[in-house]
């Protein structure tokens, strides 16, 4: 089943054509083809297998946060479990109670926040705690997290997979895109059947989620396809299995990778989700001017700190 086109949306006159604009809570994206906003990664549990370091306390995971907002993220996604197969499952209570301070602590700073979980309570917990968005790694297998979206209007990403949360495997796709599609179809109206209206729907077509490398290639290679929906869409472009394949690299080595990523999804309107935000985010600063879709800044000739001009010794 091929994606819908995008009828139901429309751009506002003022806005860059084929700007997708998202209700998230009290915040509202907007996500211009060529300009993916940078979502920023915090992991708020110590089982993450991308981490180069974990952040065990609620100041230290703010302070890395902040810093990402610093370096361009537009949003923050707090995890609050791992997806790490291998790993044991992390009851609710302790993911609601590490990842509810850190919600709380960077709504209150202004920052828009997402969090990363396939369990309604938490959905629920961290909602109530201001977060904007609900990244939903199941696909929505708990329809009543599209209802707790709705409630509090805030927004859901529906990312596909065909195996439950942490269930290894992979599994044999005739034509994954076409199944990408399917699902996206299925899962889209029962979240509009619980309340969600459909501009607040996120895709992600789950790149590494229960797909081979090569699974993966084909949906990169037909990412025109998930545009078709007219909504945001959300690339997991970072340190990714399919790219450590290509170039063998090990995921804590795989910045060039991910900014190949960043770049092959770039002209779909929507987030890409990273570790590497300032790398990710100069990248793309770099790219949209040369594009021609932000002004180059300010600068002054006399500043030599950006120039290849030999630093002067103050002797005389």
């Amino acid at each position: 089943m091929s994606a819908r086109p995008a009828t139901s949306t429309s751009t506002p006159s003022h806005l860059h054509p084929g700007t997708v604009v998202l209700p998230a809570g009290p915040h509202r994206f907007e996500l211009r083809p060529g300009a993916p906003a940078v979502m920023g990664i915090v992991n708020t549990n110590p089982g993450s297998f991308s981490d180069r370091e974990h952040l065990a306390t609620t100041d230290q995971q703010l302070e890395a946060a902040l810093g990402m907002v610093a370096a361009g993220a537009a949003i923050i996604d707090v995890g609050a479990d791992s997806g790490v197969t291998h790993g044991q499952p992390i009851d609710l209570d302790t993911q609601i109670a590490r990842a509810v301070p850190l919600v709380a602590a960077l709504v209150d700073r202004g920052v828009p926040v997402s969090v990363d979980t396939p369990s309604v309570e938490v959905a629920r917990a961290t909602l109530q705690a201001g977060a904007c968005l609900i990244n939903d790694v199941s696909g929505l297998a708990d329809t009543a997290i599209a209802e707790a979206c709705a409630d509090h209007d805030a927004a859901l990403v529906i990312l596909h997979t065909r195996v439950a949360h942490k269930q290894d495997g992979f599994v044999d796709y005739d034509d994954v895109v076409a199944d990408v599609c399917a699902l996206f179809d299925e899962r889209i109206a029962l979240a509009q059947d619980r309340g969600l209206g459909r501009e607040r729907i996120v895709l992600d077509p789950g790149l590494g989620y229960a797909k081979r490398p090569e699974d993966d290639l084909d949906l990169l290679r037909a990412y025109d396809r998930i545009a078709g929906y007219g909504l945001a869409v959300l690339t997991g472009a970072s340190r990714k299995y399919v790219t450590g394949v290509i170039t063998g690299a090990e995921p804590p080595a795989r910045l060039p990778e991910t900014l190949a990523t960043v770049e092959t999804v770039r002209g779909v309107p929507g987030f890409v989700r990273v570790h590497d935000v300032d790398e990710v985010a100069r990248f793309l600063a770099v790219r949209e001017t040369i594009a021609g879709l932000r002004q180059l800044p300010d600068y002054d000739l006399a500043d030599a700190r950006l120039r290849w001009v030999p630093a002067q010794d103050g002797g005389g």
